[in-house]
């Protein structure tokens, strides 16, 4: 049996209905089914501007397989010398949480494999360019749908604009203790 760390998403089931699931943190691509040991399991991210033409995502993204992954908060690692956060000396972590506390959903994609193990659903999530303040701690964002859209998001919806950066005042940062 195939180990490795789970997480709770939310996602559409084959009758329809959005439910909660746990999934192996990483996505495996469908050719690793056989054997999905093999792989290492280091596919948590997806870069957005190209998931649609990336051999282990294209399918998944095709076959609008997505999912959401409720977090009250996400961290990030800030370089040393990022004097915005710390003393500038050393890396720190920073905490982003969203400013007006309403729930906190990261798009992803999902794969559902049939491995001689049974079935294995394993996700990532999907990153875009950040806007001008998370620029500042890091070269990505994770794409973040908001709540009244959570549905349409699972639902396969291709008129959600996932491009657009999250707007500077929509979040909050601190610096981890």
């Amino acid at each position: 049996m195939l180990t490795g760390k789970t997480v709770e998403v939310y996602a559409r089931n084959s009758e329809g209905l959005h439910v909660q699931k746990t999934v192996r943190w990483g996505l495996i691509p469908t050719l690793y089914a056989a054997a999905p040991e093999l792989f290492d399991g280091a596919i948590t991210h997806a870069r957005l501007e190209s998931v649609h033409e990336k051999p282990y995502f294209a399918e998944c993204w095709r076959k609008k397989w997505r999912c959401l992954f409720p977090v009250k908060s996400f961290q990030q690692k800030v370089a040393a010398g990022n004097e915005r956060f710390g003393d500038g000396k050393r890396a720190s972590k920073v905490v982003i949480t969203r400013a007006d506390g309403r729930p906190l959903g990261i798009a992803g994609i999902y794969n559902a494999i049939q491995t001689p193990d049974g079935l294995l659903i394993s996700a990532a999530m999907l990153t875009r360019e950040p806007g001008s303040l998370m620029s500042k701690i890091h070269d990505r964002e994770p794409v973040v749908i908001e709540p009244e859209a959570f549905a349409t998001w699972l639902d396969g919806a291709d008129d959600l604009d996932l491009q657009a950066p999250w707007p500077d005042n929509a979040f909050v940062c601190k610096t981890a203790s």
